[in-house]
């Protein structure tokens, strides 16, 4: 018997990319922390090179997702790669705070060289409130 006469073969293209979608979630992962790893050492070659790949993956994902939410009931194995999946928002959003914060340091940079006055930034004291900084308020108290 062949794989696709098997009776318990997949039928639906959403049932083999089920099938594919541990190894999917697995590899997301990984790319998320070698982007992680890209970014803390700057490297934006090896950034870009992975965003092809986690662009397919994401792509995969979404279409399963869809396809999984449509089923009743939603797939177990579906639901078992839940906690993977929210990790990888997770470290997804962490890295877009660290490019994020990557960005406006090289603008401050940028703006500093050319000689314009940074926007004031933000101080914050050890108990982790916004520091008064001399002068800052001084127009307020008066």
């Amino acid at each position: 018997m062949t794989e696709l006469t098997r009776p318990d073969a997949p039928t639906h293209p959403g049932e083999t990319a089920l099938l594919a979608a541990p190894q999917d979630v697995a590899r997301l992962a990984e790319i998320l922390n070698l982007e992680f790893d890209a970014l803390k050492i700057r490297d934006l070659v090896v950034f870009e090179a992975l965003q092809d790949e986690k662009s397919g993956l994401l792509q995969r994902l979404a279409s399963l997702a869809e396809w999984a939410a449509a089923q009743n009931p939603v797939p177990q194995v579906w639901q078992e790669m839940q906690p993977s999946l929210q990790q990888s928002k997770q470290d997804h959003l962490r890295n877009i705070q660290l490019l994020q914060r990557q960005l406006q340091a090289v603008r401050g940079t940028l703006q500093a060289l050319q000689g314009e006055s940074a926007p004031s930034v933000d101080l914050y004291d050890r108990m982790g409130q916004i520091a008064r900084r001399q002068g800052a308020w001084g127009h307020q108290l008066a």
